[in-house]
């Protein structure tokens, strides 16, 4: 995915506003939460859909592809055609920025790792992001897998899109 910093988005910029909100009010949580992914580009979510730990996310576009194409797996992302690449830039391009779709292409989604804080100061933190205007998911990731929708003692990141 490369190391290319992108300029922050707004929605960086006030996800960081809030978190810093949140430490001055709770200061023992200072530097337990912290931003990760947020604007992405077309070629990195390619990256992420191709990546085999996320085999079980993306069923909707990864089985029109599949289907499109008559292929029972995923190719990798070098083994690709010109005419598959077009295929992504163009599926992707069109869910860019949607919440069900991919909210992180365009900037539309901020994610913050939250493994660090208690139980307890998860809460108070997704209460106030709500209070702020945020919609918080919780997500538990790991090398191998990210699951979506856990319970918040199991979150260990949290994405964020605008309400």
């Amino acid at each position: 995915m490369g190391s290319r910093k992108s300029t922050p988005t707004k929605l960086e910029n006030d996800v960081a506003a809030a978190l810093d909100e949140f430490e001055k009010k709770y200061p023992i949580t200072k530097g337990k939460a912290y931003l990760t992914s947020g604007n992405r580009t077309i070629e990195e979510q390619l990256q992420i859909i191709l990546d085999p730990k996320y085999e079980k996310n993306y069923p909707n576009i990864k089985g029109r592809f599949k289907s499109k194409y008559k292929l029972k797996t995923l190719p990798k992302r070098g083994e690709l055609t010109k005419e598959q690449v077009e295929w992504w830039n163009s599926e992707i391009a069109k869910q860019a920025g949607k919440p069900n779709g991919f909210a992180h292409v365009g900037g539309y989604a901020q994610d913050i790792s939250v493994k660090n804080l208690t139980d307890e100061e998860k809460q108070k933190l997704t209460l106030m992001l709500n209070s702020k205007g945020f919609r918080v998911y919780n997500e538990h990731y790991s090398k191998s897998k990210v699951t979506f929708g856990v319970p918040i003692g199991q979150a260990n990141l949290f994405h964020l899109t605008r309400k």
